[in-house]
């Protein structure tokens, strides 16, 4: 069995995986939600998406833009801070253990 087929039968690696999935679905399922209903509305409802929000110049559908991008600026510090409290200690852990195995 080579290094790579033993790595991957550690618990660590196990809860790597697991720990990322666990993350990794929900972000991508909450981004593509927001981005598809973006662009269904966009494709049923146009007109309603370019009707100005109060009396200024800035219309809905400008402002659901800027939206989806600020939600991925959201999503992606979520992101950001579960991988550094949980996705970095199980790697930093395979990796320690990896290289003891290299000796």
């Amino acid at each position: 069995m080579n290094h790579t087929e033993t790595i991957r039968q550690w618990p660590e690696y196990a809860a790597l995986t697991r720990a990322r999935k666990k993350i990794m679905w929900p972000l991508s399922i909450v981004i593509i939600a927001a981005y598809f209903a973006l662009i269904l509305a966009i494709g049923f409802t146009p007109e309603s998406l370019g009707n100005p929000i109060g009396t200024g110049v800035t219309s809905l559908g400008i402002t659901l833009g800027l939206g989806i991008i600020l939600l991925c600026f959201v999503i992606t510090g979520i992101y950001v801070y579960y991988a550094n409290r949980v996705l970095e200690p199980l790697n930093q852990a395979i990796i320690k253990k990896a290289e003891a195995l290299k000796q």
